[in-house]
């Protein structure tokens, strides 16, 4: 009982200080086999992957957009349906990835709360660049100076520092611990296992002392359902258990044509 109690308290501390977040959709294939919504946002240079693929995740998502399945929001709009139909987990959004760079480092600096997670898998490039004159002879030296930048890395640096908390909620971990105070709403179960077993041994001790009361009361052997199981050779075996008391005898006879487990009684000697 002891060895029980303490299985189960190790348990139940675990799983009040380790908690799993889960994170079902990280692809698009994902959200595609799932009945979960999707938001996209209007007149983005998605649209145009949606015509242009021939299959694929994104021809797919291109046959929905007539279906229910799909919300459209302005690019002003996302910021809310972010923070009501995609956390309480009804809707997922499906963005150029720049915009969750402002979006989710938004968020946590008004809450401090990671609440949101972006997918691993990439399926769309998002083109950005200069406005130039056409055929203006800058063009080429725009060119190199934006290739520059983005092999360097100091693009990306500079957005990490324009927009606050950048980094605070990517890779998020999927499994965190915290700190839970013990009470009788998560150990009731504990006290439940205690109970039961001490039932368990009050009924014990009763059979205990009615089968004692009976054998001294008749002095003979008391006789003991058992359980017989067909053996080799015809015989049967079986356990006959008299409370606390075991006891191993060979029945002989035939077995029964099925070969099934049979009931029968059995007499333990003194």
């Amino acid at each position: 009982m002891l060895v029980l109690t303490q299985s189960y308290v190790g348990n139940l501390m675990s799983l009040l200080a380790v908690r799993h977040i889960d994170q079902p959709y990280q692809s698009l294939e994902d959200v595609l086999d799932d009945d979960i919504k999707i938001v996209l946002v209007e007149n983005t240079n998605l649209f145009q992957y949606f015509g242009i693929v021939k299959s694929g995740p994104l021809r797919e998502l291109g046959d929905l957009l007539d279906s229910g399945r799909i919300t459209f929001n302005t690019f002003s709009d996302v910021a809310h349906s972010m923070q009501t139909i995609v956390k309480d987990g009804s809707h997922i959004l499906f963005d150029v990835n720049n915009n969750f760079e402002n979006l989710l480092p938004n968020y946590f600096s008004r809450t401090g709360r990671c609440d949101f997670y972006t997918s691993k898998t990439l399926y769309a490039t998002a083109y950005l660049g200069f406005i130039a004159q056409k055929n203006s002879l800058l063009i080429p030296e725009l060119n190199k100076i934006t290739g520059a930048l983005v092999q360097s890395g100091l693009y990306y640096r500079w957005m990490k520092h324009e927009q606050a908390n950048t980094t605070m909620c990517k890779h998020l971990p999927k499994i965190i611990t915290v700190t839970t105070v013990l009470s009788l709403t998560n150990l009731w179960g504990m006290f439940a296992v205690l109970g039961g077993g001490l039932a368990m041994s009050v009924v014990v001790l009763v059979m205990e002392r009615v089968v004692a009361g009976a054998r001294d009361a008749s002095g003979t052997s008391v006789g003991v359902p058992s359980i017989v199981a067909c053996g080799s050779g015809g015989r049967v075996w079986c356990w006959c258990a008299l409370v606390s008391k075991v006891a191993v005898v060979v029945v002989t006879g035939k077995c029964g044509s099925s070969g099934d487990v049979m009931v029968a009684s059995t007499v333990v000697p003194e």
